[in-house]
């Protein structure tokens, strides 16, 4: 007998391309969790790792800045619990993670090289998840 290849249907491509946009405000409200603990739980660790030496350290504005993603990311965990996709928070989550690598960018040469480069490209990946999860979504 003779197999019959056939292409795989859309559906069943990848995870990636079928990933729900609750899946994808889940995975968007841990990693800025994590982001937003380091900046409140040690902000002179998150600045040696993630600054150059000459980078002055502020626990003030990095306190600020955990506070606001940590706000973010309480918000995508709970819209990840919804019956139906949050496009509010979907929409929200695209902008933060297309604005965050900008603004990396914008302040280039205060980073360390391969942080701007890790940090860059994982954000702006979340934000695409983000993106496609907003404009699938009903």
């Amino acid at each position: 007998a003779t197999r019959v290849s056939r292409p795989l249907s859309p559906k069943n491509t990848s995870h990636a391309s079928t990933m729900d946009a609750q899946t994808t405000l889940k995975i968007c409200g841990v990693a800025n969790g994590v982001y937003a603990a380091q900046m409140l739980a040690a902000p002179q660790w998150a600045n040696d790792f993630y600054f150059k030496e000459d980078h002055k350290s502020s626990k003030n504005w990095q306190n600020w800045f955990g506070l606001a993603i940590s706000g973010m990311a309480t918000a995508q965990i709970l819209a990840s619990n919804e019956s139906a996709p949050n496009k509010a928070v979907l929409g929200a989550t695209v902008a933060m993670n297309f604005a965050a690598p900008l603004m990396m960018l914008n302040q280039k040469d205060d980073f360390k090289p391969e942080q701007l480069a890790a940090n860059g490209a994982f954000v702006a990946g979340l934000g695409a998840l983000a993106f496609k999860a907003y404009n699938d979504s009903k």
